[in-house]
């Protein structure tokens, strides 16, 4: 009986470690993509700019910002 209950309780610790583990790749993977994301839509800026479209670069620097804003605030909020 005892031997039962010590295995489930070491199954349920073992299902938490990959989860704790799980997350933790999901709040990189999470900054990852925001890096992308910005780097792209910065990428872009500079297409329309040489391009000459001041409405596509300004939007694009725009989305760019916004990346990088939510890249500060999960930097944040992961590492609190």
């Amino acid at each position: 009986v005892y031997c039962v209950h010590w295995l489930r309780a070491k199954a349920l610790k073992d299902r938490w470690a990959e989860e704790i583990l799980l997350v933790q790749h999901e709040m990189e993977w999470t900054c990852n993509f925001f890096v992308h994301k910005a780097e792209e839509w910065k990428h872009l800026s500079v297409i329309a700019k040489e391009a000459k479209k001041q409405g596509s670069m300004t939007y694009a620097g725009r989305q760019g910002k916004i990346y990088e804003c939510l890249l500060e605030e999960a930097r944040l909020a992961f590492h609190q």
